[in-house]
């Protein structure tokens, strides 16, 4: 683990009349990830592209958390974290703050519950058994359906985690789309389960969420879907403008493992998101394979192949990384993606659709965790 800067705070006495000796037991993290680099694309929209890419390997990011010692074990906890670009200063999300997570609850041997506004199961299990988190945001599957960037968080959450049982935990959300005239409406809910056990990690994910909308023209190069119109004519056309598709149900489930065996730390995931309209269903389907290799002494290489399946268009993938940490919150890397489509264009996640089927990134950059 990355050892976040600890801001203590304790004083002899506060406004609302806290004992010093309870401050003392009270603590605020501030922590953080800014990732920068350069990029170059083989393809976008037609013509090679160089680009100075932020929150690549980690999306760049500041928040606070913090715990209030209760006694009898019990804590209250919070924290709020958001997102932004490196690249330009500007927010992941400008009309929220804290986008990424807002939550505010209470831990023990009865487990965590939190409430307030926080990513799904799928992103929080999976994750760190995917090459997109092990590696580059390249190496996400085409459109990031199954939310490993989490650019889908759940707002009106309620969540429940139950404490680790011999490596097990259980967790369970609902997010309530408060609408008083379709209590079904931006309505949410999502299960996982992790386990740990040695050198062995495996982990489960499910969620379901009504009215949900995906810009699939411009990522995944797609003219249209279920029919309905996504891009004003060619999708990689330059200045192309797209319509976002609104599934009233998504429905997607993942699974992944790991296993480190010496130096090769082998992982597998699969993921399937099914989208769908008031008449019609369709459902991307994503296959992973790859493994991480301590090659020396802070220096990781990570290789990995995927395939991806939507809309009778099928997207591979292969990805290359060689991570070296100079420190313990600084690595500098290098990544390497290509992507061929069969019966679509190339789009790897983040970038723009490449004119044809091929499209190929290379990057070099440095990430620090504070």
């Amino acid at each position: 683990m990355i050892k976040q800067h600890t801001i203590a705070l304790a004083c002899a006495a506060c406004a609302a009349g806290m004992a010093a000796p309870a401050m003392a037991q009270t603590s605020v993290q501030l922590y953080g990830s800014v990732d920068g680099g350069v990029s170059y694309v083989s393809n976008e929209r037609g013509s090679g592209n160089t680009r100075v890419d932020s929150g690549n390997r980690s999306p760049d990011r500041f928040g606070f958390r913090g715990t209030e010692d209760l006694g009898n074990g019990v804590k209250a906890l919070f924290t709020l974290e958001s997102g932004f670009n490196l690249d330009d200063g500007t927010l992941k999300k400008s009309t929220a703050i804290f986008n990424r997570r807002a939550v505010v609850g209470l831990s023990g041997s009865f487990g965590t519950l939190t409430i307030g506004h926080m990513p799904d199961f799928l992103y929080d299990y999976l994750r760190f058994q995917s090459s997109g988190i092990m590696g580059s945001s390249y190496f996400f599957h085409p459109g990031n359906l199954d939310n490993q960037a989490s650019t889908f968080q759940i707002d009106n959450a309620v969540r429940y985690e139950t404490p680790a049982w011999k490596g097990l935990t259980l967790g369970v959300m609902a997010g309530l789309g408060e609408n008083p005239d379709d209590s079904g409406k931006n309505r949410s809910w999502s299960a996982g389960a992790q386990y740990a056990a040695g050198p062995l990690k495996a982990n489960l994910a499910y969620t379901v969420s009504n009215d949900r909308s995906f810009n699939l023209g411009g990522t995944l190069g797609l003219r249209s879907f279920l029919g309905q119109t996504l891009a004003n004519g060619d999708p990689a056309a330059p200045n192309a403008t797209y319509t976002n598709f609104t599934s009233a149900k998504t429905t997607s489930v993942g699974a992944t493992a790991s296993y480190q065996v010496g130096r090769f730390t082998p992982h597998a995931m699969f993921s399937r998101i099914e989208l769908e309209n008031r008449s019609a269903s369709a459902a991307q389907s994503n296959y992973e394979l790859g493994t991480d290799i301590e090659t020396f002494t802070n220096n990781i290489v990570g290789v990995s192949a995927a395939t991806s399946r939507l809309a009778g268009v099928r997207w591979n993938q292969f990805n290359l990384i060689d991570m070296y940490r100079i420190s313990k919150r600084t690595t500098l890397y290098a990544a390497f993606a290509v992507q061929h489509a069969s019966n679509g264009l190339a789009v790897i996640n983040g970038l723009a659709p490449s004119s044809t089927s091929r499209q190929a990134v290379t990057r070099v950059g440095i990430h620090h965790f504070f």
